[in-house]
């Protein structure tokens, strides 16, 4: 079987095992009768109602803009202070206990000073999701920096690069790898600190609706809101996927020749 056999077979068992799933959950609703356990097929109508009515202004864009900008900001200060450090060695003593520290702190754990400090406001929200988002590309990027094969770092020195040039044309290509994989775990607490940050005094958001609906029993509206963020979170990894593959298309073709 060549590679698009394969690839056809793998994407009808995906889809036949989503199939499966939908299905049961749809008779064993129908069965159970229990109002906590809604069918399928009415979660998938306030879920289009959610994605096509006034909802996608009021929560669904709310929640996009504050996980994109707040994992934008953590992933750049990840990757420029891990890349920092990773290349300028001494560093690493004077802020490593800083930085332990602050990662030993669970994220959620910061919502009520940030809300003392900055309000129930979309700049505490971002500033949350950025903190969350932070320390898997910093690691990363410190680890993938690191990583760099010294021969090419003597290169550069004996081409008399700057270290500037260096850092961008060498150590950054190098390290990309690694810090790309920091990216996709820091999507992840993008989309979590998003809903957990808009549990409290918010009044827009996906958080927001998901509780207000659990408040006033509309249990549909929990699991289509449930399925709203599943789908954003979906389409978020499919982009980073698609620019991974993009920027790393030489260090997979490198890989391929070195394999082969």
């Amino acid at each position: 079987m060549g590679r698009n056999g394969k690839t056809r077979l793998q994407l009808a068992a995906q889809i036949g095992l989503i199939a499966v799933i939908l299905v049961t959950w749809q008779l064993g609703a129908v069965a159970s009768g229990s109002p906590v356990f809604p069918s399928f097929t009415e979660v998938l109508q306030s879920y289009l109602g959610i994605l096509f009515g006034e909802r996608l202004l009021l929560d669904v864009a709310p929640s996009v803009l504050r996980a994109v900008s707040g994992f934008a900001i953590g992933v750049t200060a990840g990757a420029v202070v891990g890349m920092t450090i990773g290349y300028s060695r001494p560093l690493e003593p004077w802020l490593r206990p800083l930085l332990e520290f602050l990662r030993a702190i669970p994220t959620v754990a910061l919502l009520p000073p940030a809300l003392l400090l900055l309000g129930a406001t979309d700049e505490m929200r971002i500033a949350l999701i950025a903190f969350g988002c932070f320390f898997p590309v910093l690691l990363a990027a410190i680890d993938g920096t690191r990583r760099v094969d010294p021969l090419y770092l003597d290169t550069s020195r004996v081409l008399r690069r700057t270290r500037a040039e260096t850092l961008f044309q060498v150590v950054l290509p190098s390290a990309l790898p690694a810090i790309l994989a920091g990216i996709r775990i820091a999507l992840g607490m993008a989309l979590i600190l998003m809903v957990i940050s808009e549990l409290s005094a918010a009044s827009d958001g996906l958080g927001y609706f998901i509780l207000q609906s659990q408040r006033l029993f509309r249990t549909v509206d929990v699991y289509a809101g449930t399925l709203v963020i599943g789908t954003i979170g979906v389409l978020f990894t499919a982009g980073i996927l698609a620019i991974e593959r993009r920027l790393l298309r030489w260090h997979r073709g490198w890989r391929g020749s070195a394999d082969a």
